[in-house]
Protein backbone atom coordinates (compact mmCIF):
# COMPACT_ATOMS: atom_id res chain seq x y z
CA UNK A 1 0.00 0.00 0.00
CA UNK A 2 1.74 3.25 -1.30
CA UNK A 3 -1.05 5.48 -0.31
CA UNK A 4 -3.66 6.19 2.47
CA UNK A 5 -6.44 6.56 -0.49
CA UNK A 6 -6.38 5.70 -4.31
CA UNK A 7 -9.33 6.65 -6.39
CA UNK A 8 -10.10 5.72 -10.14
CA UNK A 9 -12.12 7.49 -12.00
CA UNK A 10 -14.17 4.93 -15.02
CA UNK A 11 -16.14 5.68 -18.09
CA UNK A 12 -19.77 5.19 -19.59
CA UNK A 13 -20.03 3.10 -21.93
CA UNK A 14 -22.27 1.71 -25.18
CA UNK A 15 -21.87 -2.03 -25.71
CA UNK A 16 -22.42 -3.92 -29.23
CA UNK A 17 -23.21 -1.45 -31.49
CA UNK A 18 -25.51 -2.98 -33.44
CA UNK A 19 -23.53 -5.53 -35.47
CA UNK A 20 -20.79 -6.48 -32.98
CA UNK A 21 -23.04 -8.13 -30.13
CA UNK A 22 -21.28 -8.81 -26.82
CA UNK A 23 -17.66 -7.90 -28.66
CA UNK A 24 -17.75 -4.55 -29.47
CA UNK A 25 -17.40 -1.63 -26.88
CA UNK A 26 -16.61 2.08 -26.62
CA UNK A 27 -15.93 4.32 -23.78
CA UNK A 28 -17.41 7.39 -23.42
CA UNK A 29 -15.96 10.54 -22.35
CA UNK A 30 -18.65 11.41 -20.06
CA UNK A 31 -20.22 10.35 -17.86
CA UNK A 32 -17.62 8.79 -15.42
CA UNK A 33 -17.68 6.85 -12.15
CA UNK A 34 -15.44 7.23 -9.57
CA UNK A 35 -14.44 4.57 -6.54
CA UNK A 36 -11.82 5.21 -4.09
CA UNK A 37 -10.29 2.61 -2.17
CA UNK A 38 -9.12 3.35 1.81
CA UNK A 39 -8.46 1.55 4.84
CA UNK A 40 -11.02 1.51 7.81
CA UNK A 41 -9.86 2.55 10.49
CA UNK A 42 -10.37 1.36 14.29
CA UNK A 43 -11.12 -2.09 12.78
CA UNK A 44 -9.64 -5.49 12.63
CA UNK A 45 -9.38 -8.05 10.16
CA UNK A 46 -12.54 -10.24 9.48
CA UNK A 47 -14.24 -12.23 7.32
CA UNK A 48 -16.73 -9.41 6.99
CA UNK A 49 -13.73 -6.40 5.80
CA UNK A 50 -15.88 -4.56 2.95
CA UNK A 51 -17.77 -1.45 3.87
CA UNK A 52 -19.65 0.44 1.05
CA UNK A 53 -19.98 3.65 1.02
CA UNK A 54 -22.16 5.15 -2.34
CA UNK A 55 -22.89 8.46 -2.68
CA UNK A 56 -23.41 10.46 -6.37
CA UNK A 57 -27.07 11.19 -8.39
CA UNK A 58 -27.59 7.38 -8.27
CA UNK A 59 -29.02 5.05 -5.50
CA UNK A 60 -26.98 1.70 -5.92
CA UNK A 61 -26.93 -1.85 -3.30
CA UNK A 62 -24.71 -1.35 -0.27
CA UNK A 63 -24.11 -4.63 0.84
CA UNK A 64 -20.71 -5.49 -1.02
CA UNK A 65 -21.69 -8.67 -2.16
CA UNK A 66 -24.59 -6.86 -4.33
CA UNK A 67 -22.72 -3.79 -5.19
CA UNK A 68 -20.90 -4.24 -8.32
CA UNK A 69 -17.70 -2.25 -7.28
CA UNK A 70 -18.04 -4.53 -3.86
CA UNK A 71 -17.91 -7.42 -5.85
CA UNK A 72 -15.01 -7.30 -7.35
CA UNK A 73 -12.83 -6.03 -4.33
CA UNK A 74 -14.44 -9.42 -2.35
CA UNK A 75 -13.30 -11.37 -5.17
CA UNK A 76 -9.55 -9.62 -5.16
CA UNK A 77 -9.14 -10.28 -1.42
CA UNK A 78 -9.94 -13.63 -1.91
CA UNK A 79 -7.41 -14.30 -4.47
CA UNK A 80 -4.70 -12.47 -3.58
CA UNK A 81 -5.37 -13.46 0.48
CA UNK A 82 -5.91 -9.62 1.21
CA UNK A 83 -7.59 -9.37 4.82
CA UNK A 84 -7.44 -5.18 5.19
CA UNK A 85 -10.39 -4.17 6.50
CA UNK A 86 -11.65 -1.97 3.35
CA UNK A 87 -13.61 0.65 2.52
CA UNK A 88 -14.82 1.62 -0.36
CA UNK A 89 -16.26 4.84 -1.56
CA UNK A 90 -18.25 4.77 -4.79
CA UNK A 91 -19.46 8.10 -6.28
CA UNK A 92 -22.31 6.97 -8.86
CA UNK A 93 -22.71 9.09 -12.05
CA UNK A 94 -23.55 6.65 -14.91
CA UNK A 95 -26.96 6.11 -14.62
CA UNK A 96 -28.34 2.06 -13.68
CA UNK A 97 -30.09 0.25 -15.89
CA UNK A 98 -30.31 2.25 -19.40
CA UNK A 99 -27.90 0.56 -21.39
CA UNK A 100 -24.63 2.72 -20.95
CA UNK A 101 -21.90 0.05 -18.76
CA UNK A 102 -23.00 1.82 -15.53
CA UNK A 103 -21.89 -1.66 -13.45
CA UNK A 104 -18.91 -1.98 -15.62
CA UNK A 105 -17.99 1.59 -15.10
CA UNK A 106 -18.31 0.77 -11.02
CA UNK A 107 -16.44 -2.18 -11.91
CA UNK A 108 -13.73 -1.23 -13.61
CA UNK A 109 -13.09 1.54 -11.36
CA UNK A 110 -13.28 -0.40 -8.54
CA UNK A 111 -10.55 -3.19 -10.13
CA UNK A 112 -7.85 -0.30 -11.06
CA UNK A 113 -7.97 0.94 -7.73
CA UNK A 114 -8.06 -2.18 -5.70
CA UNK A 115 -4.80 -3.06 -7.88
CA UNK A 116 -3.30 -0.03 -6.85
CA UNK A 117 -3.98 0.42 -3.73
CA UNK A 118 -2.79 -3.00 -2.66
CA UNK A 119 0.04 -2.96 -5.36
CA UNK A 120 -0.89 -5.91 -7.20
CA UNK A 121 0.74 -5.44 -10.54
CA UNK A 122 -2.14 -6.93 -12.53
CA UNK A 123 -1.93 -6.63 -16.22
CA UNK A 124 -4.68 -5.47 -18.67
CA UNK A 125 -6.30 -8.85 -19.31
CA UNK A 126 -6.37 -10.16 -14.90
CA UNK A 127 -8.33 -6.10 -14.51
CA UNK A 128 -10.79 -6.84 -17.19
CA UNK A 129 -11.51 -10.64 -15.10
CA UNK A 130 -11.89 -9.26 -12.14
CA UNK A 131 -14.37 -6.56 -13.56
CA UNK A 132 -16.66 -9.08 -15.11
CA UNK A 133 -17.37 -10.64 -11.94
CA UNK A 134 -19.00 -7.00 -11.03
CA UNK A 135 -20.78 -7.25 -14.21
CA UNK A 136 -22.07 -10.54 -13.07
CA UNK A 137 -23.91 -9.45 -10.13
CA UNK A 138 -25.41 -6.49 -11.46
CA UNK A 139 -26.51 -8.02 -14.23
CA UNK A 140 -26.67 -11.91 -13.68
CA UNK A 141 -23.82 -12.92 -16.83
CA UNK A 142 -19.75 -12.12 -16.95
CA UNK A 143 -20.21 -9.51 -19.52
CA UNK A 144 -17.01 -8.40 -21.31
CA UNK A 145 -17.68 -5.66 -23.38
CA UNK A 146 -18.59 -3.13 -21.69
CA UNK A 147 -15.82 -3.70 -18.83
CA UNK A 148 -13.27 -4.08 -22.01
CA UNK A 149 -14.26 -0.77 -23.30
CA UNK A 150 -14.89 0.94 -19.63
CA UNK A 151 -10.87 -0.35 -18.85
CA UNK A 152 -9.12 0.18 -22.43
CA UNK A 153 -11.16 3.01 -23.68
CA UNK A 154 -11.47 3.93 -27.43
CA UNK A 155 -13.44 1.72 -29.46
CA UNK A 156 -12.31 -2.08 -27.85
CA UNK A 157 -13.04 -5.34 -29.31
CA UNK A 158 -13.32 -7.80 -26.47
CA UNK A 159 -11.36 -11.40 -26.30
CA UNK A 160 -14.57 -13.63 -25.93
CA UNK A 161 -15.04 -15.14 -22.29
CA UNK A 162 -11.99 -12.36 -21.51
CA UNK A 163 -9.43 -15.89 -23.02
CA UNK A 164 -7.37 -13.45 -25.01
CA UNK A 165 -6.33 -9.64 -25.29
CA UNK A 166 -8.41 -6.98 -25.82
CA UNK A 167 -7.91 -4.72 -29.18
CA UNK A 168 -9.05 -0.79 -28.88
CA UNK A 169 -8.90 2.42 -31.40
CA UNK A 170 -8.95 6.01 -30.82
CA UNK A 171 -11.78 7.54 -32.46
CA UNK A 172 -11.97 9.60 -35.48
CA UNK A 173 -11.53 13.15 -34.29
CA UNK A 174 -14.94 14.35 -35.60
CA UNK A 175 -17.45 11.38 -34.20
CA UNK A 176 -19.33 12.34 -31.94
CA UNK A 177 -21.83 10.38 -30.07
CA UNK A 178 -25.85 11.16 -29.35
CA UNK A 179 -27.52 9.15 -26.50
CA UNK A 180 -30.91 9.49 -25.74
CA UNK A 181 -32.70 7.65 -22.90
CA UNK A 182 -36.75 7.39 -23.25
CA UNK A 183 -38.63 7.10 -19.58
CA UNK A 184 -40.01 3.84 -20.16
CA UNK A 185 -41.18 1.15 -17.53
CA UNK A 186 -38.53 -1.86 -17.51
CA UNK A 187 -38.49 -5.23 -16.26
CA UNK A 188 -36.43 -5.52 -12.86
CA UNK A 189 -33.83 -7.85 -14.85
CA UNK A 190 -33.52 -5.28 -17.75
CA UNK A 191 -30.66 -7.31 -19.44
CA UNK A 192 -31.56 -10.69 -19.09
CA UNK A 193 -35.01 -10.16 -20.40
CA UNK A 194 -33.60 -8.47 -23.59
CA UNK A 195 -31.40 -11.61 -24.02
CA UNK A 196 -34.80 -13.81 -23.84
CA UNK A 197 -35.89 -12.19 -26.97
CA UNK A 198 -33.23 -13.12 -28.71
CA UNK A 199 -33.95 -15.92 -31.98
CA UNK A 200 -32.64 -18.98 -31.09
CA UNK A 201 -31.19 -19.79 -34.51
CA UNK A 202 -30.18 -17.20 -37.39
CA UNK A 203 -30.39 -17.71 -40.87
CA UNK A 204 -27.18 -17.82 -43.14
CA UNK A 205 -27.86 -14.76 -45.03
CA UNK A 206 -28.26 -12.94 -41.77
CA UNK A 207 -24.73 -14.21 -40.38
CA UNK A 208 -22.96 -13.21 -43.45
CA UNK A 209 -24.75 -9.54 -43.12
CA UNK A 210 -23.52 -9.09 -39.76
CA UNK A 211 -20.17 -10.55 -40.52
CA UNK A 212 -19.67 -7.90 -43.00
CA UNK A 213 -21.15 -5.16 -40.46
CA UNK A 214 -18.95 -5.92 -37.90
CA UNK A 215 -15.92 -5.82 -39.88
CA UNK A 216 -16.84 -2.83 -41.58
CA UNK A 217 -16.94 -1.34 -38.20
CA UNK A 218 -13.62 -2.20 -37.02
CA UNK A 219 -11.85 -1.27 -40.44
CA UNK A 220 -13.95 2.15 -39.57
CA UNK A 221 -12.29 2.91 -36.74
CA UNK A 222 -8.59 1.08 -38.22
CA UNK A 223 -8.93 3.83 -41.00
CA UNK A 224 -10.54 6.90 -38.87
CA UNK A 225 -13.12 6.66 -41.53
CA UNK A 226 -16.42 7.70 -39.99
CA UNK A 227 -19.07 6.83 -42.86
CA UNK A 228 -17.91 3.37 -43.10
CA UNK A 229 -18.39 3.02 -39.52
CA UNK A 230 -21.54 4.16 -39.82
CA UNK A 231 -22.45 1.91 -42.39
CA UNK A 232 -21.21 -1.00 -40.14
CA UNK A 233 -24.23 -0.20 -37.49
CA UNK A 234 -26.84 -2.30 -39.50
CA UNK A 235 -27.66 -5.13 -37.62
CA UNK A 236 -30.34 -8.05 -39.13
CA UNK A 237 -30.25 -10.27 -36.07
CA UNK A 238 -30.03 -8.71 -32.35
CA UNK A 239 -32.02 -4.75 -33.08
CA UNK A 240 -35.17 -6.43 -35.35
CA UNK A 241 -35.88 -8.51 -32.00
CA UNK A 242 -35.27 -6.10 -29.45
CA UNK A 243 -36.51 -2.91 -31.02
CA UNK A 244 -40.27 -3.93 -29.58
CA UNK A 245 -38.61 -2.76 -25.88
CA UNK A 246 -38.60 0.82 -27.06
CA UNK A 247 -41.74 2.47 -28.11
CA UNK A 248 -40.11 4.79 -31.55
CA UNK A 249 -37.84 3.04 -32.21
CA UNK A 250 -38.30 3.57 -36.13
CA UNK A 251 -39.13 6.88 -35.74
CA UNK A 252 -36.05 7.70 -33.36
CA UNK A 253 -33.55 5.88 -36.31
CA UNK A 254 -35.30 7.66 -38.83
CA UNK A 255 -35.13 11.12 -37.31
CA UNK A 256 -31.66 10.81 -36.34
CA UNK A 257 -30.65 9.94 -40.01
CA UNK A 258 -32.72 12.49 -41.47
CA UNK A 259 -30.89 14.93 -39.60
CA UNK A 260 -27.41 14.03 -40.58
CA UNK A 261 -26.33 10.76 -38.63
CA UNK A 262 -24.11 8.54 -39.69
CA UNK A 263 -25.36 5.50 -38.03
CA UNK A 264 -28.16 4.50 -35.39
CA UNK A 265 -28.42 2.01 -32.87
CA UNK A 266 -29.49 0.62 -29.20
CA UNK A 267 -27.05 0.69 -26.59
CA UNK A 268 -26.08 -2.43 -24.72
CA UNK A 269 -29.49 -3.61 -23.87
CA UNK A 270 -31.39 -0.17 -24.32
CA UNK A 271 -33.59 1.63 -23.74
CA UNK A 272 -31.13 4.25 -24.85
CA UNK A 273 -30.59 4.64 -28.16
CA UNK A 274 -26.86 5.61 -29.69
CA UNK A 275 -26.39 7.47 -33.19
CA UNK A 276 -22.77 8.37 -34.55
CA UNK A 277 -22.13 11.85 -36.19
CA UNK A 278 -19.43 13.22 -38.03
CA UNK A 279 -19.60 16.88 -36.63
CA UNK A 280 -17.62 18.31 -39.44
CA UNK A 281 -20.55 17.34 -41.61
CA UNK A 282 -23.36 17.42 -39.37
CA UNK A 283 -24.53 19.10 -35.97
CA UNK A 284 -24.67 16.59 -33.36
CA UNK A 285 -26.89 18.95 -31.21
CA UNK A 286 -29.24 18.56 -34.38
CA UNK A 287 -29.43 14.96 -34.42
CA UNK A 288 -29.92 14.82 -30.40
CA UNK A 289 -32.97 17.50 -30.91
CA UNK A 290 -34.38 14.93 -34.09
CA UNK A 291 -34.02 11.75 -31.70
CA UNK A 292 -35.73 13.16 -28.41
CA UNK A 293 -38.45 15.13 -30.79
CA UNK A 294 -38.89 11.08 -32.39
CA UNK A 295 -39.73 9.35 -28.83
CA UNK A 296 -41.99 12.59 -27.97
CA UNK A 297 -44.07 12.09 -30.86
CA UNK A 298 -43.86 8.59 -29.98
CA UNK A 299 -45.77 9.25 -26.88
CA UNK A 300 -42.40 9.08 -24.61
CA UNK A 301 -40.66 11.07 -22.76
CA UNK A 302 -36.92 11.22 -23.01
CA UNK A 303 -33.55 12.85 -22.44
CA UNK A 304 -29.99 12.56 -23.69
CA UNK A 305 -26.75 13.90 -24.02
CA UNK A 306 -23.87 14.41 -26.79
CA UNK A 307 -20.20 13.51 -26.21
CA UNK A 308 -16.88 12.01 -27.45
CA UNK A 309 -15.25 8.67 -27.12
CA UNK A 310 -12.98 9.12 -24.73
CA UNK A 311 -10.23 7.15 -22.68
CA UNK A 312 -10.12 4.37 -20.26
CA UNK A 313 -10.11 3.48 -16.10
CA UNK A 314 -7.24 5.92 -14.78
CA UNK A 315 -6.21 6.67 -11.01
CA UNK A 316 -6.84 10.25 -10.36
CA UNK A 317 -4.24 12.20 -8.58
CA UNK A 318 -4.27 14.91 -6.01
Amino acid sequence: MAAAKVRASAPASCANLSSGFDVFGIALEHPRDEVSVALRTGSSPSTSHIRIIAKGDFRVPSAPEENAAGAVALAMTREHGIRHPIEITLLKMVRPGVGLGSSAASSAGAALAMNEFFRLGLGVRELIRFASLGEKVASGTAHFDNVTASIVGGFAVSAFGGKGAPVSFDPPPHLRACLVTPSLELPSKKTEFARSLLPRSVPLSAMTHNIAMASSLVAGFAKSDIGLIGRGMEDLVVEPARRKMIPGYDVVRESAMASGAVGVGISGAGPTMLAFVDSSKASATAVLTAMKAGFTSSGVRADGFVTRIGKGARILHG
